[in-house]
């Protein structure tokens, strides 16, 4: 022990001795372990983290962890989300779970107000749950208490609330007493009875409930709205429910599924018989329960940010290898400058094994600094990725606070390169040529080992440095090429000057004929507003999320073998098409007679027409919807372009526009994205049409504009930031690469003085020592690009799905990439060559 602390005394003072080689090797190791540090961060919180809850280990989910949102119908396959009905059948009935919990996976903001308030209140996150919710997850509120199973007993009989830590002390400014305080959620107030722990927020990752209300205050949330009684058609199911349970102690994880499993089956055999045909029995029995572990809880970012978050992970590690390159090489450099200091060690008696475990001690020490400044860089570089990876101005709701799990990876990964770059130029100094180096010679520690002093061992560090910087290079150059194809995709529509807003009528509500007439009115005096060239709606709207799809039947239309006979579709408002800028290509669209009893009208997209009809005309043909509840046709009017509805780089699929005035079902109507075609600045007009709303439709809560450009934008959120963050490493990579090419051509240049001198004396000119040492770069850089390359084919697979119309080995990045690094390895060894070729003769003989 007292060695070791020797060896850290000795440390300290050889550090403080060299502060510029000090400085520049730490910052080199921070910026690595802190690009590390940093993303590791991103994907702990993400992929990683168990909730902050009792035993998680022991909850499992019983629907899909990445779903959110709601969905009307029967979904085939492993089920998505669940009913509130079927929710509880499988708490009642099982028999391994302690207790079964179910919350809204809707992620709502909806304003709520404070006690005292007249106003509308602000935006807050609420979140509907079970009255199991907390005694299922363990999570006990610091103040109050949480509701129980009792409030499951009756609907809308509990206005009760659990806040959480940030509401309370932001929305709240921490009053107390806070508990028996009164919000206002629409038109109904709830007693906050308990505010939850600081560190609970809620089950969902990327999403931060403020306020826990009761499942069963459902209607009140969403007035007009049924989502708790059991349908009256079981193949027409309101699916919008996460499910999680706690195991029983003892079950496994294949026990609980077959519970789970024989359960639900239960259930469902329960409703074959109210509604259903022989013929659809077996499709709607097709439904599972895919029960999967629970301990990090459902996710609104996996799906997004999972994928990216693992590539972005393996190119900082990249770029640690590079640091650990340039660090060796520094040490191997400063080796030389140390060999009188070690020769004399020797002489006095230190073995190998001491002079190796020294020289090892001051890397882990420099290594250890770099990991403390890259730590303090990781907090500052992971507000900026919650930023690049939030939709909107306010960041995702993510704790990136440093935990256990990040400081044991920082240290870990601080000590791991300590060892890694200190290996190579502690082995070389413990095998000091002690005769040669007391003799004089300015090479004895690393150029006598080294063959006259052209450090091979550095310059395959460099060879190193190359490779692994060409593949970042490379990675960025794809997914900059990527992303550039992605945002001049044609969108099928004129995004520029488009508004866009959504209205939930039935929710403030209005009811039946009374709809119809609200968005008449709307629309009417929205058109009315100086600036505003058109205006139409839709039910699910542009880039909103939301998709309607249904099997379909054509008259008189055989299908072919395997043909799917299946389209997406939205009901839209009069003069959508020319309001939106969607082309017709012929026919007509839906206007303003469209409505009533007669016969419906539709029109289809460019892809449809091609599937089912090919060459022939497709107006006047009849197609059926063949949902079970509707079971409705429409003749075909129009044919209209492909559009992109939700995604820029969406495969276009089948689909067909209704009328909003002669919906498939009431249903439809009760939700409508508006938009707005305006001659100048959408965000000019944005107050007028919000007073416009508010004249017409007092009850409406305030509504929430966007422009179509910003729509898009957000869509591009993931793609944006994995370019971003792989273009920063790959320049970030070329700068280590360049001073690594730098640091061993000037070292090169320096150790071969004496041939230099020789050369020019013998008439060598300055071109030709310039070319020299070029030379030599450039063919470390050769080799660097000939390992690259096969590197980067080989991770094609990984990165190939975050790519949109290229591959991997797209020719583009690849010469790009390569000619770049050309530019660099020039770029780093002109300087010590340009030196080389202006010595003069006679100094250079003269030196050593």
């Amino acid at each position: 022990m007292a060695t070791v602390l020797q060896d850290v005394r000795y440390g300290i003072r050889m550090l403080l001795k060299n502060p510029g080689f000090t400085l520049i090797a730490v910052m080199t190791l921070a910026l690595g372990i802190g690009a590390n540090t940093a993303i590791f961060t991103m994907v702990n919180s993400v992929l990683l983290s168990a909730l902050p809850v009792k035993d998680p280990s022991q909850l499992v989910v019983l629907t899909d962890p990445d779903s959110h949102g709601m969905s009307i119908g029967s979904q085939d396959g492993d089920r998505s989300l669940l009913t509130y009905a079927e929710f509880h059948a499988i708490s009642e009935r099982n028999h391994v779970f302690s207790g079964v919990l179910g919350l809204d996976s809707g992620m709502r903001k909806i304003n709520v107000a404070l006690e005292g308030q007249n106003d509308e209140g602000a935006p807050a996150s609420i979140n509907m749950v079970s009255g199991s919710y907390f005694s299922v997850l363990g999570v006990n509120p610091i103040l109050g208490r949480a509701f129980t199973t009792e409030v499951d007993k009756a609907r809308d009989a509990n206005p009760v609330a659990v806040i959480s830590y940030a509401f309370w002390q932001g929305r709240l400014g921490g009053a107390n007493p806070v508990l028996g305080r009164k919000i206002r959620i629409r038109s109904t107030s709830y007693d906050v009875i308990g505010v939850a722990p600081p560190q609970f927020r809620g089950v969902t990752i990327g999403f931060a409930p403020d306020v826990w209300v009761p499942l069963t205050m459902q209607t009140e949330v969403f007035p007009g709205e049924d989502f708790l009684s059991t349908e009256k058609n079981p193949v027409e199911k309101t699916e919008w429910l996460q499910v999680l349970a706690r195991r029983k102690p003892g079950v496994t994880l294949a026990q609980a599924k077959a519970d789970a499993e024989l359960t639900f089956q239960q259930y469902l055999q329960s409703q074959i018989g109210t509604g259903i045909t022989g013929s659809e029995q077996k499709d709607f029995l097709n439904q599972h329960i895919a029960l999967t572990d629970g301990s990090h809880g459902t996710s609104n970012l996996h799906e997004r940010f999972g994928k990216p978050l693992v590539i972005l992970m393996a190119v900082v590690g990249l770029v640690l290898l590079i640091a650990c390159a340039n660090v060796a090489n520094l040490l191997l450099a400063r080796a030389a400058s140390r060999q009188k200091e070690i020769a004399v060690r020797v002489s006095l008696g230190a073995g190998p094994g001491r002079l190796f475990r020294q020289l090892l001690t001051e890397s882990v020490m420099l290594a250890g600094i770099g990991g403390a400044i890259g730590l303090l860089l990781a907090q500052w570089a992971d507000a900026l990725l919650l930023q690049l990876v939030s939709r909107g101005p306010s960041p995702v709701p993510l704790d990136v606070h440093p935990d256990a799990r990040i400081l044991f990876f920082t240290i870990a990964v601080s000590l791991l390169t300590g060892i890694l770059f200190g290996l190579a130029p502690a082995f070389r100094a413990a095998r000091v040529d002690l005769n040669t180096v007391l003799k004089g010679s300015s090479r004895g520690v690393v150029g006598g080992a080294a063959g006259g002093g052209r450090l091979p061992l550095g310059k395959i560090l460099v060879v190193a440095q190359v490779a692994l910087s060409l593949v970042l290079l490379i990675v960025a150059g794809l997914f900059v090429h990527s992303f550039a194809k992605l945002t001049q995709v044609e969108l099928g529509f004129d995004r520029d000057h488009l508004l866009l807003f959504g209205v939930n009528a039935v929710t403030a509500g209005y009811k039946g004929p009374a709809i119809t007439q609200l968005y008449k009115d709307l629309t009417a005096r929205i058109a009315a507003l100086p600036g505003v060239r058109a205006v139409s709606f839709s039910h699910n709207g542009l880039f909103s999320g939301s998709e309607s799809g249904d099997q379909i039947s054509i008259e008189a239309y055989t299908p072919k073998s395997g043909q799917e006979m299946g389209a997406r579709f939205d009901h839209v408002g009069p003069n959508y098409f020319s309001t939106v800028g969607i082309p017709l290509l012929a026919g007509r669209e839906i206007g303003p007679q469209d409505e009533g009893g007669g016969q419906r009208v539709g029109l289809i997209n460019q892809t449809m027409a091609r599937y089912y009809f090919g060459d022939e005309n497709p107006l006047g043909r009849r197609i059926w919807d063949m949902f079970p509840t509707t079971h409705t046709d429409f003749v075909v009017v129009g044919v209209v372009a492909d559009a992109k509805y939700n995604s820029l780089n969406e495969k276009t699929p089948r689909r067909f526009y209704l009328p909003a005035f002669q919906p498939l079902d009431e249903s439809e109507t009760r939700f409508a994205n508006f938009e707005v075609r305006v001659a100048g600045n959408p965000s000019a007009i944005a107050a007028s049409v919000r007073q416009v709303v508010k004249q017409t439709a007092a009850p409406l809560p305030p509504i929430e504009m966007q422009t179509m450009d910003e729509l898009i934008s957000e869509s591009l959120t993931s793609d944006r930031m994995i370019t971003k963050l792989s273009g920063f490493f790959g320049a970030l990579a070329a700068l280590l690469a360049c001073i690594g090419i730098y640091g061993v051509m000037a070292y090169a240049v320096a150790s071969r003085m004496n041939e230099i001198g020789i050369r020019m004396a013998l008439g060598a000119q300055g071109g030709d020592v310039l070319w020299l040492v070029l030379r030599e770069s450039l063919l470390l850089v050769a080799i660097g690009v000939a390992i690259g390359l096969p590197v980067v084919a080989g991770a094609a697979k990984l990165i190939s799905t975050q790519l949109f119309g290229l591959t991997a080995t797209d020719p583009v990045a690849l010469a790009g990439a390569t000619v770049l690094m050309l530019a660099v390895a020039i770029l780093a060894a002109y300087i010590p060559a340009r030196r080389a070729s202006r010595i003069d003769p006679l100094v250079a003989l003269r030196y050593e």
